[in-house]
């Protein structure tokens, strides 16, 4: 009896997770980039900075670091306020925002 139940366990385990990564992929290829992204270099920030291009300049980096040290301008909206963005971003949709973190790498 205890051995069915740890075979169901197993099974039921695998099924779920095979699952959870199908609809995982599902949702990751259904948010592709669209043309409204485009990435920029510091060069290009720094000649929008000068230009006074209007913009929203968020550090996406955690409180922290911006507290040490942030590009002048710039709010800090770190991964733990992500599900407030809604609320901490302009409400016109066609408003530049440049995002920055400390990278990848």
């Amino acid at each position: 009896m205890m051995n069915n139940i740890f075979l169901w366990r197993f099974r039921f385990s695998k099924v779920f997770i095979l699952l959870l990564l199908i609809l995982t992929m599902s949702f990751v290829a259904s948010c592709e980039l669209t043309d409204d992204f485009k990435v920029i270099n510091a060069e290009e920030l720094k000649k929008m900075m000068d230009e006074k291009v209007p913009f929203l300049l968020v550090d996406n980096r955690t409180e922290y670091e911006y507290r040490d040290v942030h590009i002048p301008g710039a709010i800090n909206i770190s991964q733990e306020k992500f599900r407030f963005l809604d609320k901490l971003l302009p409400e016109d949709k066609a408003f530049p925002i440049v995002f920055y973190c400390r990278g990848s790498g």
